[in-house]
């Protein structure tokens, strides 16, 4: 992409229960060449806050959404929340507009910072509608954030200083899935770079796998894969799944492409056995025979199952880009 001019990013977000992860991603716009725009920096003036957020939004290029479990102000005429009323600003002036939601399963956070009642059903009805009209992105905590915004700010923004020891990014996705076999409770909803060969069709998510990791059943699919790099042996890897709203992006890819993805590292604590799902009804025919021997010795050797405690797989996040020439 090319940069011609700099460029001027807002930050939208309630204040009190997401502060510090706005200090965060102001930190870390403070790394690339643009203007930023939230209400730290507002100072005093004749306007109201609300008016002042919408006239900063109508001079900025690229709106940064950011909701938690909070709704934050209310404007008393339209009984609608100032982050609303400045993503619809934002929508109606066709501005850049990039949302990024909590993950409502994965995340912790203070009950101080959630709001119940009427304000709960208010940010409930904000949120299905910035599904609805936006590919939107999920965050567990703040590292997992700045990691997002991170790659989106590279693929926009230009950078004060070039970098000139880069991060290796499949040596850090290599030691983050080993961290994550050890301990995936604390590393779940991680993203990681992984370069991957697609080496089955498509097949439908089964419920047992949408379930255990909150997808949505009958809008998910699953393909099988073959991690090139970086270099790593799981076998719960070989399945990568892709939820409805990201299969646009899916559709172009055929067996045996190899694509770059950024996956994220799911845990359940359910097994599941079936990652498959049937949506056609099939009939099995069993035929009855009798042996002397028992299994062990009609295979010649003794088996043992292990069984599983938990469940790992990987979610598509986004292609990096299509197929690797």
């Amino acid at each position: 992409m090319t940069i011609t001019r700099k460029k001027t990013v807002f930050i939208s977000s309630t204040y009190e229960d997401l502060i510090q992860y706005r200090r965060k991603v102001w930190e870390l716009l403070g790394d690339y060449d643009v203007n930023i725009r939230g209400m730290e920096r507002f100072g005093a003036r004749k306007e109201t806050p609300l008016q002042t957020c919408l006239a900063e939004i109508e001079q900025s290029d690229i709106y940064i959404g950011i909701l938690a479990y909070k709704l934050g102000s209310i404007e008393k005429t339209s009984s609608k929340s100032y982050t609303q009323l400045e993503y619809e600003k934002a929508s109606e002036l066709k501005k850049e507009i990039f949302i990024y939601l909590i993950d409502e399963k994965d995340s912790k956070i203070s009950p101080n910072d959630i709001d119940f009642g009427d304000k709960h059903e208010k940010l409930k009805s904000f949120k299905s509608i910035l599904k609805e009209s936006h590919t939107i992105d999920t965050f567990i905590n703040e590292e997992a954030l700045i990691e997002k915004l991170k790659r989106k700010f590279d693929e926009l923004l230009l950078k004060k200083t070039s970098e000139s020891n880069p991060i290796d990014e499949y040596q850090t996705a290599k030691s983050t899935i080993d961290k994550f076999l050890l301990v995936p409770k604390a590393f779940s909803g991680k993203d990681v770079k992984l370069k991957i060969r697609f080496i089955s069709e498509p097949f439908p998510a089964s419920k047992a796998v949408c379930s255990s990791f909150s997808l949505d059943y009958g809008k998910t699919i699953g393909v099988e894969i073959m991690i090139i790099n970086p270099q790593i042996s799981v076998s719960s890897f070989n399945n990568l799944f892709i939820e409805y709203d990201k299969l646009d992006s899916f559709w172009g890819v055929q067996k045996n492409d190899e694509v770059e993805i950024y996956a994220q590292l799911q845990f359940s604590e359910e097994s599941i056995l079936n990652f498959r799902a049937n949506f056609v009804e099939k009939i099995y025919t069993t035929y009855e025979t009798t042996t002397t021997m028992s299994p062990d010795e009609y295979f010649g050797f003794k088996s043992e199952i292990v069984k599983a405690e938990g469940q790992i797989i990987l979610k598509l996040s986004s292609f990096i880009r299509q197929q690797i020439v």
